[in-house]
This record gives C-alpha cells, structure tokens and sequence, in this order.
C-alpha cells in the first residue's frame, strides 16, 4: 500500500496488521493501517469470500458471514467425552446406578459439572457455530450462536462512528482479534474466527459501510 503522507510505496515489513499500524520508510509518516486500506491502491474483492464464509446481495439485504469452526474442535470433541463420561459419570452416574443419593459428592461434583458445561458450549460453537451479519441501508444485525440458536444485536449506520479492530492476546499467547462497531450500543464480534474470515468480515464490514453509512451534514 502506499503511504497517505508522501504516496510512496511502503514496504511490506513496516505494515503490521495485528496492531493496525504502518510506517513510511521514506517519510517516517506513522498511520494507521485500517483506515487506508479502503483507498484504490487496496484491492478488496467482496464476492471472494474466503473458505468458510460467505456474502449474498439479494438488493434489499446482505448477508456476510463466516463459520467458527475450527480445527481444534478435532481434539475437544474426544476431550469433552472422556471429561463428561470420566468424571460425571463417575461422580453422578454410580449415585444413580446404586440409587444412593450423596450430598459430599453431589457437592465435590459441581466444579466438573460447571466445566463440562464451558467446554461443551467451547465445542458446539467450533463445531458449528457462526457468526453472520443481516444489513440493509438502515442498518443491521450481527448474530453470534448456533443455527437460529444464539444472540443478536443491532445498530443503525447513523449511529456508527467507527468500525475497528483489537487483537488481544490467549492463553497460548496467540492473537486473537474482535470485530467492534463503535455505534450508541457498542457492538464487539467475531471472537474465535480464524484470521482469513476475520480479516474477511471486517474489510468487507467496511466497504459495506462506505456504500450505506450517511453522510455528515
């Protein structure tokens, strides 16, 4: 891309994505990346969506999109069978075979009842949860959950003053990035995706709101 102090080209080791910053090494012009990437020297296609999500244009709405599953659900799903089957049943399941009700062990068993509950939820939506965005000129929808199973939030694009980015980093000291849309209700997505859909969601998240967002008067 070039930069939008002196429009010399900037090499691609002075552009960092993951914090959004830029640096011209012919004028040591400091920017922010997401704010120029819409100018005609980045090339963004919003019907190639990459693997795993999706844009429809019907003229009326648009639905983008993409899916939350994950590789990693290859080794939750066996991991959440031993866990459940190996201390639920443990702990619950010899009560109910003996049909001997104890409240020690009813208690102790709580903890891993809580967490079969986390890691369960953690499996299903790398399995197969999405995330998915119904627009219109108005405004839109963004949905986070599984199937028509899951929660929602609107905004209006007059109310929208920013749509940004933040990675923040996981347990495993990976970046992982959200999508937020600084509007009256602050709305924040996208946690889970993988970096091609994420990226994906948010450029054309922003091209969509060039297209449909009023302008200021």
């Amino acid at each position: 891309m070039k930069c939008p102090n002196c429009q010399m080209e900037v090499a691609n080791d002075n552009i960092n994505i993951q914090s959004d910053m830029g640096k011209c090494q012919a004028c040591n012009h400091l920017f922010r990346v997401s704010e120029h990437f819409d100018t005609p020297a980045f090339a963004f296609d919003l019907n190639q969506p990459p693997k795993g999500a999706w844009y429809k244009n019907n003229m009326q709405e648009i639905k983008l999109g993409a899916t939350l599953r994950s590789p990693i659900a290859f080794f939750l799903v066996p991991f959440m069978l031993i866990w459940s089957g190996g201390s639920l049943g443990g702990i619950y399941g010899t009560q109910i075979a003996k049909q001997q009700f104890s409240l020690l062990q009813s208690l102790f068993g709580i903890p891993f009842l809580l967490g079969t509950l986390f890691f369960g939820f953690i499996t299903l939506m790398m399995t197969f949860g999405k995330v998915e965005l119904s627009i219109d000129r108005q405004g839109g929808r963004v949905f986070t959950g599984i199937g028509k199973i899951g929660k929602s939030k609107s905004f209006q694009w007059h109310e929208v003053t920013r749509i940004r980015e933040n990675y923040v980093a996981n347990s495993s000291n990976k970046q992982q990035g959200q999508i937020f849309i600084d509007a009256a209700q602050p709305i924040r997505f996208g946690l889970g995706l993988s970096q091609e859909r994420h990226f994906y969601l948010f450029h054309a998240l922003k091209k969509i709101q060039s297209q449909y967002k009023p302008e200021r008067r």
